[in-house]
């Protein structure tokens, strides 16, 4: 009987970790869920529309204190959905996320927010609406992919800058002595130029200038078309690019949070085996005892002596 209680004891871990991995993706499944979602998603929406009515209103509104109640409210469940996704995700696979810590900041600043007496700190409640963000996924498409182009969109500014400050430097020099209040320094041939590549008053300008240099329409025409048309497209593709890497890269996690779970029903299957194995050599112990018993039983029932007459 100790042999089969040591048996027994695998098992029972097997089946300790196989109800602590349940209720974990019980929790991961609630979490997930898509009424989940949209229920933490229309509690942002109502909060951010609160926000606003009350700022709008100002503190005389005839709602203020139905307002902050509802505030703290929606606090509250931001931070239950902030506890929930913890314990789901697990403390590693949390903390890898940069999402989770963008609701933990916001959710930190809230309750900052929301302390007595710290009026100054009431316009930060407004933080809550960026929660969308993270909480719509071609939102963080979008975000992740900004932050993905920001070396080439710095560069691309780089470039924009170097065109601009050439393009200042030829204009002050061709121009700045008959339009001083145009291009009179740099300054204000970069701002003229500037505007030229908003179109805004081009027409006009160009006009102004070619009344005293006629070729001046090729030197704005040739700026125009290089800021306007080649560098800031530039942008667009830079960024465009981005929003495919950052999909790219949705797609490969997608893959990594399937191999994942992959992985969970290979050991719990594993686990079941061992379990089963476990319990067939605990069975078979039983067997045997039971046979040795069935035997020495039986040698004491030939050694017995026979009854008296």
């Amino acid at each position: 009987m100790v042999d089969a209680a040591v048996a027994g004891a695998p098992p029972a871990r097997a089946k300790a970790a196989a109800r602590a991995r349940a209720r974990k993706n019980l929790l991961e499944h609630l979490t997930d869920s898509p009424l989940f979602k949209f229920f933490i998603f229309m509690c942002i929406v109502v909060n951010a529309l609160m926000l606003g009515y009350d700022a709008n209103f100002g503190p005389e509104n005839a709602y203020r204190a139905q307002i902050e109640q509802w505030n703290q409210i929606f606090l509250y469940i931001f931070t239950v959905e902030l506890v929930l996704e913890f314990l789901a995700a697990g403390p590693r696979r949390w903390a890898g996320s940069g999402w989770n810590w963008f609701d933990f900041v916001i959710v930190a600043i809230s309750w900052g927010s929301a302390a007595p007496g710290v009026t100054a700190l009431r316009a930060f409640r407004v933080i809550r609406v960026f929660r969308l963000v993270s909480n719509v996924p071609q939102m963080q498409r979008v975000v992740e992919a900004l932050v993905r182009a920001m070396p080439g969109v710095f560069a691309t500014m780089s470039i924009l800058v170097i065109v601009f400050y050439i393009g200042a430097i030829m204009a002050t020099t061709f121009f700045g002595q008959e339009f001083p209040e145009r291009f009179g320094d740099l300054q204000r041939s970069a701002l003229v130029l500037f505007q030229l590549t908003l179109f805004d008053d081009w027409g006009n300008i160009v006009s102004e200038v070619g009344r005293v240099y006629p070729w001046a329409w090729a030197f704005f025409l040739a700026f125009t078309v290089l800021s306007a048309f080649a560098v800031l497209n530039l942008f667009i593709g830079v960024i465009v690019d981005a929003v495919q890497e950052a999909r790219s890269a949705e797609l490969s996690q997608e893959v990594k949070e399937i191999e994942r779970d992959v992985s969970e029903i290979e050991e719990d299957v594993e686990d079941i085996a061992e379990a089963q194995e476990d319990a067939a050599a605990v069975q078979k112990r039983i067997l045997d005892e039971v046979r040795t018993l069935r035997a020495e039983i039986s040698a004491m029932r030939g050694a017995a002596p026979p009854p008296q007459g």
